[in-house]
Formats: structure tokens, C-alpha cells, sequence
């Protein structure tokens, strides 16, 4: 998920091996080796082979274009490097903003200098930096601050901060799950006749605004953003974020439909919010409370809730890219297959519940897994929870 995790120290202070002991591999971007990539070890005035260093603008671009590249779909990533000045971090600030992600820098700046220069001198010889490098780069760290945007954890306290933990919802008498409403408003006010009951927990799983008819007007394609900006701050609604919503935060800042080519349909627009009335910054505080996911414990049940539907439950969901859960895993025919596999992956007691892509009509109910997506215009597919089991049902928007 969006998590950007930069590593703190001077060489030999233990990162690399930090990533390496914690099985972090697949998910960091070293600078060492990026290094690697751009140009193999040349001499140095002293004849010892050593890592070139007149390639550092080149391999920094790189470093930040492979970042921009994970966080656009919320991968989970790590920037292994010294990062000792408040700059090295800094000029990832308007990213971490843009793609809404949570900065942690893991500080292993605690090493005794005497311990990380052992380290560096049995360090492979192309590897091994100049103690004076060493010397300044520690009296960076001590001087200079990790900007405030960045949380500094302990290497210890690494895995705790970044467990995704289930939350115990055993408290409210019963859980709606309200699918893809695309643009069905008569439909969700049908579902929600009587209001909110305090007493329930309610989940949109995304694609709020459609392309039907009703759509067609300003007014009226805003009617939906209306209630869910109405509904937002409430302790017991919970928005998660579908494929139609992905790129609307950033249009919500101020950026232009048509700097995002590649969306083809944009659920609002900042001149549509202005018409009807919307501030735009209600607008940025609702594109802040969508979530890729959510993970529950409702009695005896533990429950996966995705805009995208996944195949498994893996241990940490940290690691599943935002991307993932949000567009789902595989293609759009394979809806059955995901099924069926997270049925076969995850215990009894395990559900999820998704809405997005369902070419063959699926019903809602597959077993343990719920899809909420319907193909057929105009109707809104919803799931309850409460302690007699799930609940499903299929609204007709009568307008459509």
C-alpha cells in the first residue's frame, strides 16, 4: 500500500542487511544499485576499484522516476540510501503529498562510528567509502533533521508500525456494504430511506459517479458527490476507492482533465464542483478519506473489503500495491477465477467482498467471496453483515 520508507545512516551502519534480514528485496530501490546499473566500478586515484560518483545526477533522476513510477500505482517501497541531508528527503515531499502515501525514514543514525567504519572496511573493495565521506556524512546526520512530513522510527519498531492490522467491528449491530453506484442516485436513496442508523457501519466500495443519463448535467452529476461529502466525517461510513476515483484526488488539487490523458472517465471536475456549489476544498478532504481497503473482524468473521477483489489474503496487506486493490488482480474475465481462489486460499471464517469487473453477470454470492459489481444499467448491488450471517440484495434504479 502507500507507504514510502526511507532508510537513514552512513555506509556500514546496517541498512542493506536490515533490508535483506527482513525479506524487503523485492520492495526497495538501493542507490548502490542503481549505481550499478548506470556504470560498473572504475579506479580510483588510489587504483582500488570504486563506485563512480560523477554519474550522481543521472542515477538520483533515476531513483526518483523509479519512485514516481511505484507510488502512481501504491506500491509499497523503500529508498535505501544514506539520506543524511534534510534535502535527500525533502524533494520527495510534493510526491508523498500527490499520491497521498504515509513517509516513515527507519533511523539508524544510533551506530557507534567506530562500529559502522569496522563495517565499511570488510565491505567488498568497490563498496568501501573514504572514512573522511563517512566522517562528513555522520556530521550531516547529527546536525540535520528529517523534515516533518516523515515520521523517524527505530529499526525495531519497523514492523510494528507497518503491520496492517483487522479492525474488531463486533460493536455495531450490523455492516452495509454498498457496491458500485455509478451514478445511481435514485437507487442509493432507496437503500437509504430511512438515513443512516447509528448503530451500523456503513462501506461504499467506490465508482460513486457513472456515465448514465442522469449523469449528463453538472447538477446532477454532483448530486452523489453532495452525500458522500455530507457523510464523510462520520465515525461510521468508510470510502473505499474504486478505478473511477484513482486519478480524481488529483484533479481536485487543481490539475487539469487533460493532463490525465489516460483516464476516460473522470467522475468530477473542478469547474463541474464550482457549478454546483461544491468548495474545492471539501473536494481535497473527501479525496482524503478514500481508503484502498479494509480489514475486519466482525464477530466470528474476519472480512477483506477491496474496490478490485484479491486472490488470496496475504499475511501483511501493506505489501499489496494500492494499484492491485483497487483495479483487482488478473484480468476482467478471470472475476470466477479470483473467486474461486481466495475461496481456496483463506479459512472458513474468511470473506471478501469486491465491485469491480464482472463481464459474466456473476451472482453476488461466490462462495465467500461477494461481488458487487452489476453489468446491468441501473442497479445497485449491497451486502449486510450482522450476527446471523450476510445478507444480499439487488435495487432497480426505477429512473433508469
Amino acid at each position: 500500500m502507500r507507504y514510502l520508507v526511507f532508510l537513514r545512516g552512513v555506509p556500514g551502519s546496517g541498512k542493506s542487511t536490515f533490508v535483506r534480514e527482513n525479506n524487503l528485496e523485492p520492495y526497495t530501490i538501493s542507490s548502490d544499485s542503481v549505481r550499478l546499473l548506470l556504470k560498473p566500478p572504475v579506479l580510483s586515484v588510489t587504483g582500488k576499484p570504486a563506485l563512480s560518483q560523477q554519474i550522481n545526477p543521472r542515477v538520483w533522476g533515476l531513483i526518483y522516476s523509479l519512485i514516481k513510477s511505484r507510488m502512481e500505482d501504491g506500491d509499497f517501497t523503500v529508498l535505501d540510501a544514506t539520506n543524511a541531508a534534510n534535502t535527500d528527503i525533502a524533494k520527495y515531499r510534493k510526491l508523498v503529498r500527490t499520491y497521498r502515501y504515509t513517509a516513515l525514514c527507519v533511523d539508524f543514525s544510533g551506530i557507534p562510528l567506530e562500529i559502522v567504519k569496522e563495517r565499511n572496511r570488510k565491505r567488498p573493495a568497490y563498496e568501501v567509502v573514504p572514512e573522511t565521506v563517512i566522517d562528513e556524512m555522520y556530521s550531516i546526520i547529527r546536525r540535520q533533521t528529517v523534515p516533518s512530513f516523515v515520521t523517524v522510527i527505530k529499526p525495531q519498531e519497523f514492523y510494528e508500525k507497518i503491520q496492517y492490522k483487522s479492525t474488531d467491528f463486533s460493536r455495531y449491530r450490523k455492516i452495509h456494504h454498498i457496491g458500485n453506484v455509478n451514478g445511481n442516485y435514485a437507487a442509493l436513496m432507496q437503500y437509504f430511506a430511512c438515513g443512516l442508523n447509528e448503530s451500523d457501519l456503513y462501506i461504499f466500495l467506490g465508482d460513486y459517479t457513472g456515465s448514465r443519463t442522469e449523469n449528463n448535467e453538472n447538477i446532477e452529476k454532483c448530486k452523489i458527490f453532495k452525500i458522500l461529502i455530507s457523510i464523510m466525517c462520520r465515525d461510521n461510513v468508510i470510502l473505499l476507492e474504486g478505478d473511477r476515483e484513482k486519478y480524481s484526488y488529483r484533479l481536485a488539487e487543481g490539475k487539469e482533465q487533460t493532463q490525465l490523458s489516460e483516464v476516460t472517465d473522470i467522475p468530477y471536475n473542478v469547474a463541474e464542483m464550482g457549478q454546483a456549489g461544491i468548495i474545492k476544498n471539501y473536494a481535497l478532504d473527501l479525496s482524503r478519506k478514500l481508503v484502498p481497503c479494509v480489514y475486519y473482524k466482525f464477530h466470528n468473521r474476519h472480512v477483506l473489503v477491496t474496490h478490485g477483489g484479491l486472490s488470496n489474503l496475504p499475511e501483511n496487506l501493506i505489501f499489496v500495491g494500492a494499484d492491485q486493490m483497487i483495479n483487482g488482480v488478473g484480468e476482467p474475465e478471470d472475476a470466477r477465477l479470483i473467486a474461486a481462489s481466495f475461496n481456496k486460499n483463506t479459512s472458513e471464517n474468511t470473506c471478501q467482498i469486491h465491485s469491480h469487473r464482472n463481464p459474466e453477470n456473476l451472482p453476488i454470492e461466490n462462495g465467500r467471496t461477494f461481488n458487487l459489481c452489476s453489468e446491468e444499467e441501473g442497479f445497485l448491488r449491497t451486502v449486510t453483515l450482522d450476527k446471523d450471517g450476510f445478507h444480499s440484495q439487488e435495487i432497480k434504479n426505477h429512473e433508469a
